[in-house]
């Protein structure tokens, strides 16, 4: 299998952060260079309440209008008359602990989205526990961001709410041993396997979650969450470093829309 290199946008905020003794996560998308050298974290003096004072390059984080994540109706009022067509295989990826989070890393093209017309591919996929959207005020026990992106800068994030159930979660079984060990390669990503079986999602335009917290944005976030056992949920807590979910952010002006997905033959 090709290896595939790690597209340099993601790449550059991972070792600006490294060498400033603070890992920027690997989040939605990444900050400029030297974004990634200021420290940050989710409480404290640096904490998510502070980001957008840090830097300049941060601001976004206090004074944007369409900040993500956002508490999600049960019932949205609004229906899209976009049908996102996920087009997925199953890839080897690498295991990567960012310093805020784990994500993995496709080794080779695995998995796209097209929306509006455009194709975006993913680039990696990480975590947050507890869930960063909330569905009606309530949060979920983690919530797993598939970030895809455009050569020239855009960006569409899906979002997989997730749950306790009774059994193991086969299909996420290797993200979870890859959060237990970064580093790890040749973990399968299987995405097709990895999102819930119901295709109903709600969609919206918000930012990062992470600083920069750059809007712009695409959000397509599943209805249905997928179901992880408890053992699954307690390594990515134990990852979290307690926990790593931003807030949820003002809703403003923006409605979210109900749609469906439809996954390529």
């Amino acid at each position: 299998m090709t290896k595939r290199a790690l597209p340099a946008l993601l790449l550059l905020p991972l070792l600006a952060s490294c060498a400033a003794g603070d890992a920027a996560e690997g989040g939605d998308t990444p900050p400029p260079a030297d974004a990634g050298e200021v420290h940050w974290t989710y409480d404290g003096e640096a904490g998510q309440d502070a980001w957008g004072d840090l830097s300049a390059d941060f601001a976004t984080c206090s004074t944007g209008h369409a900040q993500s994540p956002i508490d999600l109706p049960a019932q949205p009022s609004e229906t899209t008359g976009e049908h996102p067509r996920i087009t997925a295989e199953p890839t080897e990826a690498e295991a990567v602990d960012t310093g805020h989070t784990v994500q993995l890393v496709p080794e080779d093209d695995g998995s796209s989205v097209e929306w509006e017309g455009t194709e975006y591919d993913l680039a990696q996929v990480h975590f947050h526990a507890p869930s960063e959207h909330t569905v009606d005020g309530e949060a979920m026990a983690a919530e797993f961001h598939l970030v895809h992106t455009t050569d020239d800068g855009g960006t569409l994030v899906v979002g997989v709410l997730a749950q306790e159930g009774p059994d193991e979660n086969a299909a996420w079984q290797p993200f979870v041993e890859g959060a237990a060990a970064p580093g790890t390669e040749d973990l399968v990503l299987d995405v097709e396997a990895m999102l819930p079986a119901d295709p109903t999602f709600e969609t919206y335009t918000g930012s990062l979650t992470t600083p920069p917290c750059t809007e712009g944005v695409q959000w397509i976030v599943y209805t249905t969450p997928v179901e992880l056992s408890a053992g699954q949920l307690a390594v990515l807590e134990e990852a979290s470093r307690g926990h790593n979910a931003r807030h949820t952010q003002p809703e403003g002006d923006r409605h979210p829309a109900e749609g469906t997905v439809i996954l390529a033959d």
